[in-house]
């Protein structure tokens, strides 16, 4: 009995002392749906024409990998912040990731959209349908996370965001 106990332990409980890897790509995955998710919620409940309800990416291959919005601060007359184009990484970090912290994790990240052109930023619009810097996500849009292993979220056309 004991041994059997030691055994289901063993199989169990060895992967936890092994390290993380495989473990923080769907801990960054979990993240970005949380962070496009939020800001999708943001962009139906507030209609003001100028403003920009968008989270920002920097792939791999641009230096840091990093994502999170423009802005936070959606006060009246603060319309071009939220439209620009770097991360704002004093934000809550429920919305963002630091600067370098992909990089601590060696993840690499890339956003492309259905004809298969990377991207800089999802936005969305009234109606909470996805938006890239090339325009329409008409055949949505991918998030690839990956180390050694890979983890994608998945932005449908229609405004659906989840674990692909």
């Amino acid at each position: 009995m004991v041994l059997a106990l030691l055994g289901a332990l063993a199989v169990f409980a060895a992967s936890r002392f092994l390290g993380t890897a495989g473990f923080a790509e769907y801990a960054y995955q979990v993240r970005a749906v949380s962070a496009l998710r939020a800001m999708q919620q943001r962009a139906m409940q507030d209609s003001r024409p100028s403003y920009c309800f968008q989270i920002n990416f920097i792939p791999s291959a641009s230096g840091n990998p990093a994502f999170g919005p423009p802005s936070v601060d959606y006060a009246p007359g603060n319309a071009a912040a939220t439209c620009a184009t770097s991360i704002d990484f004093s934000g809550p970090e429920y919305l963002r990731t630091d600067s370098d912290e992909m990089t601590g994790d060696d993840i690499t990240l890339d956003i492309i959209n259905g004809g298969n052109t990377n991207q800089t930023l999802i936005g969305f619009d009234t109606l909470g349908r996805p938006f890239t810097d090339e325009g329409a996500c008409a055949s949505g849009c991918r998030i690839t996370i990956s180390n050694e292993l890979t983890a994608t979220v998945c932005v449908e056309s229609q405004g659906y965001i989840h674990a692909c």
